[in-house]
């Protein structure tokens, strides 16, 4: 177990995991990261089944893996909260079940685009039946498509339906992602947008290079901005038609509740007019 867990640390290091590192060691709660990261590295390698028992309870339930939980698990950042069996986060969890009821029962998916695909929510697209799921990053391996979100390469009015989830934040031309988005979406069809939203209008300053000022400025040290609510300018001028969506109007209280909701988080349903 700690040979397997060496060889995977060892593994993932590469340059954006040791510029984290390096980051974390300079934060104020360098020891909690280093925990946390220990804890999160020795959980996740044990098996779905039993990390499942190690947590279950009937407080709680997560609605992508369908476990039925004690409670969420809180590591490191403590708005955070994981499901310990398939990692899913507050965000993949209200996107899923508002993904469920306003977008799979009324809007035909014949074909979707899952960029930089988190995998729980991964595992959930790739279940639904009669869907062509392509899955796309810039980095990552374990995609079928590596691509810059700036660049599509993909026709016009390719899919029905974009999940685009925390990347526009890491991307300093976001209006020609955003514009892109736009184009490679059939009219008629939907891009479920999510970025990190606060209070203020949206902060940007591109000569912020250093990892340790960005995560001090923009709360995270690949990050290039704060969006706030002006963000709906910005997809609107790419062409869209946008719905702010907030997790009370995917659930009441008591569901938020259960399925570890964060009644903060905020979803812009991005619809490309028909023709």
């Amino acid at each position: 177990m700690v040979y397997s867990l060496r060889q995977q640390v060892l593994t993932e290091i590469n340059p954006v995991m040791l510029t984290r590192i390096r980051v974390a060691l300079q934060s104020r709660d360098a020891l909690r990261r280093a925990v946390d990261f220990l804890i999160a590295a020795i959980l996740f390698r044990l098996p779905p089944l039993l990390r499942s028992a190690l947590f279950r309870g009937e407080r709680h339930e997560c609605p992508l893996c369908g476990a039925h939980l004690s409670g969420f698990l809180v590591l490191h950042r403590p708005f955070f909260r994981w499901c310990p069996v398939c990692r899913s986060l507050q965000r993949h969890r209200v996107s899923w079940l508002f993904i469920r009821q306003h977008i799979l029962s009324v809007h035909p998916i014949r074909r979707m685009l899952h960029i930089a695909p988190e995998e729980a929510l991964r595992q959930a697209f790739q279940r639904l039946p009669d869907i062509e799921y392509v899955s796309m990053d810039l980095y990552a391996a374990d995609v079928l498509v590596r691509a810059d979100v700036g660049w599509l390469p993909f026709a016009s009015h390719a899919f029905d339906f974009i999940y685009c989830s925390h990347v526009l934040e890491h991307i300093p031309n976001d209006r020609a992602a955003m514009r892109e988005l736009q184009r490679v979406l059939r009219p008629g069809g939907v891009a479920l947008v999510l970025v990190p939203v606060w209070g203020k209008p949206t902060f940007e300053d591109p000569g912020v290079t250093d990892p340790v000022e960005r995560e001090r400025l923009f709360g995270q040290f690949d990050h290039v901005r704060w969006y706030g609510f002006d963000i709906v300018d910005r997809l609107t001028d790419s062409g869209f038609a946008v719905r702010v969506i907030r997790a009370g109007d995917v659930a009441d209280v008591r569901a938020i509740n259960r399925f570890g909701l964060d009644q903060a988080d905020v979803l812009f349903g991005c619809t490309k007019p028909a023709r």
